[in-house]
């Protein structure tokens, strides 16, 4: 069965076109790619900025804190999304927020782009693994001739309680206050040595301040502006009230609601790790050889997912066999599958059925022999949900997977569609 056969039978009749699996792949890497360049652009921004010396003193604040602001909506101003992609819950709330805060703050195509360029903000879920754990969006701004670039993070990936030693004091301006609701706001700010202050802005990143507001709840909202002069578009203080705005303030406890994304994500990793977990060895595989990243199992799969249904495929490597390894999952069976049960065997064709663990039933077939082998776990469990779990053979003619390890995969309870992003 081919991968546009299995997509099929997972999402309904569609175009011939429709659903490229290279182009999927494709397209999953370079976002990934997008992602950890934004972040690896700042980072490395960063180390290259040399903390500066203020009259600042612990527990002194550099910039008041503001008071909390007023709910009324302001004229909200719209970047265009990143390719692709549509603005998620968090998004618009940033978006309306801004309106409030800095009310002459517009965006600014990035930097590099053609004249007359559209400003776009890119935004998705930061990652651990491949799971996704929080929210981060970026994008230029401008007030005025004021430029610089504004980022927004938010997870709650366990942070510990708020310091600032001496050093970043004496070097940062690093000071603690206390926000409205019980939150501990953590500010400093950072001048690139590179960038005298007699020089005409080039681009580069000038001078960066950073807010960090520690909630109660355990969330963290960190709000960074790297200014391309010695006058960024936004202060501490606005990128204080940025993260305490009621409208960003409402979302950050579930910032990726909403996002399709991250849902696709989330269980492209539970599927991920449901193959490590009963394939030990397995890595992901590139044409005949492994994945340029040893044990990058996610490197070459690909899916596509709705509220009701997830296809996803990629190409695995064990022990130095290759196959294609597809997972498809119904909230309620297709009908695809009949009623699991086995007609007779042949020399090219075994059937196996049986009850899972949990009252499941199963459906183990295996077609054909040398390349063309594929085996295929119908299961359908009791509270109605259908997967099925495929393999086809590699260049050996072998199939990477036991039908113990697959079968292990197909039953395995985390390997399920999520409403926890709806």
């Amino acid at each position: 069965m081919s991968y546009r056969t299995m997509f099929r039978e997972a999402v309904g009749e569609i175009p011939p076109t429709s659903i490229d699996m290279d182009r999927v792949i494709a397209r999953e890497r370079r976002a990934r790619r997008l992602r950890r360049v934004g972040v690896a652009a700042l980072a490395a921004a960063a180390v290259g900025v040399v903390l500066v010396g203020t009259t600042a003193v612990t527990g002194r604040p550099r910039a008041d804190v503001p008071a909390a602001p007023s709910p009324t909506s302001p004229a909200v101003r719209t970047p265009a999304p990143s390719s692709g992609a549509s603005f998620t819950a968090m998004d618009l709330a940033i978006f309306e927020a801004m309106g409030r805060v800095a009310p002459d703050l517009d965006w600014a195509p990035g930097l590099g782009a053609p004249e007359g360029a559209e400003p776009v903000w890119l935004s998705g879920p930061s990652m651990r693994g491949y799971a996704p754990d929080g929210y981060m969006g970026q994008a230029r701004v401008r007030s005025g001739d004021r430029m610089g670039r504004l980022s927004v993070q938010i997870d709650d990936a366990g942070w510990g309680p708020p310091v600032c030693s001496a050093d970043a004091v004496r070097r940062s301006g690093c000071a603690i206050t206390t926000g409205p609701a019980g939150e501990k706001i953590v500010t400093m700010s950072a001048r690139n040595p590179a960038r005298g202050l007699d020089r005409k802005p080039s681009g580069g990143i000038a001078l960066s301040s950073n807010a960090e507001v520690h909630r109660p709840d355990g969330v963290v909202i960190i709000v960074q502006m790297w200014g391309e002069d010695e006058n960024p578009p936004l202060t501490l203080a606005q990128l204080i009230a940025l993260a305490l705005d009621p409208a960003v303030a409402g979302q950050a406890a579930q910032p990726l609601h909403g996002n399709t994304e991250a849902r696709r994500m989330w269980i492209k990793s539970v599927v991920l790790a449901a193959v490590q977990r009963h394939v030990p060895r397995v890595t992901g595989a590139q044409g005949r050889g492994a994945a340029m990243i040893p044990g990058d199992l996610g490197s070459f799969w690909g899916s596509q997912d709705t509220a009701d249904s997830y296809a996803g495929q990629g190409r695995v490597l064990v022990d130095g066999v290759s196959g294609t390894l597809s997972v498809r999952i119904h909230r309620r069976d297709p009908g695809t599958a009949g009623d699991l049960t086995c007609d007779a065997s042949t020399r090219t064709h075994t059937c196996e059925a049986g009850t899972g663990p949990a009252g499941e039933r199963y459906r183990i077939t295996t077609d054909g022999s040398g390349v063309k082998a594929e085996r295929t776990i119908h299961v359908l469990r009791r509270d109605g949900v259908w997967l099925a779990v495929s393999l086809t053979a590699g260049e050996k003619g072998k199939l990477p997977l036991t039908a113990a390890q697959q079968r292990a995969v197909a039953l395995d309870p985390a390997v399920n569609l999520t409403d926890r992003f709806g």
